[in-house]
């Protein structure tokens, strides 16, 4: 416990370190950047989210969360970093220390020679099958950095030539960490203003410290069209994926590609599609794409992914919001055969009572399926919640809810309620 929490620890001061380095390359004056904090109490009659003999605990956790963006310029950078401790009063889990965001910076060397770098955090879930707690969770840190060279042949010609390194680490030990380093070549050409049109290709070799290695080719045909109220953009191609561990060496292949479609349907109100089909590894960043998605990190790691999500949200003339999210997502593990798929819809609707107070609801279903046991889970949620705003930096949140699992294995069923209360301050 001691050596995996100094490892967190070091792996959080090196990315404040790479923000700061960040900040430091970006011009100053004009930039944006705010700081708010505050106190966080969750009550839960079930904390393990267990079966059976479940424990009431209650988690109060300190947050501080940071926003920056400098101005434009040849230098330019952007962090949204959260930092936070968490304490148990009746000890069902160790005290700990949370990271979750993002530091982003690039710096333009020469005339349309640029280098980028950027640092991810976040907590991901171990095991797909397992309740989500402490105990089936782990810190994701995703480090990248590379030049990209751009190259102008005509008004509406370009050449785009990119190369990345990236290092994947993950906070518990029998967790594959990885070192990715990619090459992309790509051209673009301007149809019009609204209609753009291009070819890619790009090799990736990934190492894991498990000793195995993934190489993996692509070429895909890009597009983008806007309109006066809808955006498409996406692609598609072909990959491959060769994994090597030992003697053993399996390939894959397969159409992969990616659709983007933000159409707003009216000025408060906006539908938004989202779909990538690609073959990867559990080490990637597509779950910083799909914030719901999680790999399951009990399986191996050449994965064939389909993740599709859609979302609406509006807002009435007597300032409630209305928004709703269906997701579906299939994992396909390449050396072991095994699938795993997901569906799931949510939904949140808000009013205000008052200038000062609002209330709000959410509700969820998910259903989870595994070929490898054959089983499926279905997961349910539901709270109620009040907004007050106490002053114009302080306000106070607080919401009752119920969570519900059934399952085809007994062991993995539970049944929580919680209560929520939060404090925040908006320091600047």
């Amino acid at each position: 416990m001691d050596e995996r929490y100094r490892s967190g620890k070091i792996r959080w001061i090196i990315s404040v370190g790479a923000g700061l380095l960040l900040l430091g390359s970006g011009p100053a004056i004009g930039a944006t950047s705010s700081l708010s904090g505050g106190i966080d109490n969750r009550y839960s009659d079930n904390s393990r989210r267990v079966e059976s003999n479940p424990e009431s605990d209650l988690e109060t956790r300190v947050n501080l969360n940071y926003q920056y963006l400098s101005d434009p310029g040849r230098c330019t950078s952007s962090v949204d970093m959260g930092l936070g401790y968490g304490y148990w009063h009746e000890d069902t889990f160790d005290p700990e220390v949370y990271t979750n965001g993002s530091l982003s910076g690039q710096c333009e060397l020469t005339d349309g020679l640029v280098w980028q770098a950027s640092n991810r955090i976040s907590q991901v879930t171990q095991d797909t099958r397992q309740a989500t707690t402490r105990d089936n969770q782990t810190r994701k840190n995703v480090f990248s950095t590379g030049p990209v060279y751009t190259m102008r042949l005509t008004q509406v010609d370009q050449l785009q030539f990119s190369a990345a390194y990236e290092n994947t680490e993950f906070e518990e030990p029998e967790e594959p960490d990885s070192d990715r380093v990619t090459a992309t070549a790509a051209y673009n050409h301007s149809f019009s203003e609204t209609l753009q049109g291009g070819l890619s290709a790009s090799a990736e070799r990934t190492e894991l410290d498990t000793e195995e290695e993934l190489d993996r080719e692509s070429v895909s045909a890009t597009f983008s069209k806007t309109w006066a109220t809808t955006r498409i953009s996406g692609s598609i191609g072909v990959n491959q994926l060769e994994t090597r561990l030992g003697s053993q060496e399996v390939s894959s292949d397969g159409i992969t590609g990616s659709l983007n479609i933000v159409r707003t349907i009216n000025p408060t109100s906006t539908f938004t599609l989202n779909a990538n089909r690609r073959l990867t590894d559990q080490t990637s960043t597509l779950g910083f794409q799909f914030e719901d998605f999680n790999f399951n990190l009990t399986e191996t790691s050449a994965v064939e992914v389909t993740v599709v999500s859609a979302g609406y949200n509006t807002r009435f003339s007597d300032g409630s919001s209305f928004s709703t999210g269906l997701t579906a997502s299939r994992s396909d593990f390449i050396r072991t055969d095994n699938r795993e798929e997901r569906i799931g819809i949510d939904a949140r609707y808000s009013r205000p009572v008052t200038e000062l107070l609002s209330w709000f609801t959410d509700a969820g279903y998910e259903r989870r399926s595994f070929e490898e046991d054959d089983t499926e889970d279905d997961l349910l949620g539901l709270s109620l919640g009040l907004d007050y705003q106490l002053t114009t930096r302080m306000g106070i949140s607080s919401a009752i809810g119920h969570q519900k699992k059934t399952s085809d294995i007994q062991s993995r069923e539970y049944d929580e309620n919680w209560v929520r209360v939060s404090l925040n301050y908006q320091f600047f």
